[in-house]
C-alpha cells in the first residue's frame, strides 16, 4: 500500500506533504486535488482562508536512507 503523509507545522506555518518514492506528476495532481477538497478543512488551522500564505512543502520519501539511533549513536539495520 502506498501512503501519502500530510501534516501541518504551526510554528513554521508549513503544510507538509510526504510522497512515496516514484510518484508521477499525474498522481501528485490527484493528491493536490484531494487536499483542496478534503484535507485543508481538517488541518489544525481549519480552512483555506486560515492557511492562506502558509508554505506548501511537497517532498518525496527517500528510498535509500540510513537510520540512526540518536540515544545510542549507532546506525540501525
Amino acid at each position: 500500500m502506498r501512503e501519502v503523509e500530510i501534516g501541518y507545522d504551526k510554528e513554521s506555518r508549513e503544510i507538509q506533504v510526504l510522497l512515496p518514492n516514484g510518484v508521477k506528476l499525474a498522481e501528485l495532481a490527484k493528491v493536490i486535488d484531494f487536499m483542496a477538497r478534503d484535507v485543508f478543512a481538517k488541518l489544525p488551522r481549519g480552512c483555506t482562508n486560515c492557511t492562506s500564505g502558509d508554505h506548501l512543502v511537497i517532498r518525496e520519501r527517500l528510498e535509500n536512507v540510513i537510520k540512526v539511533d540518536l540515544d545510542q549513536r549507532v546506525i540501525m539495520k
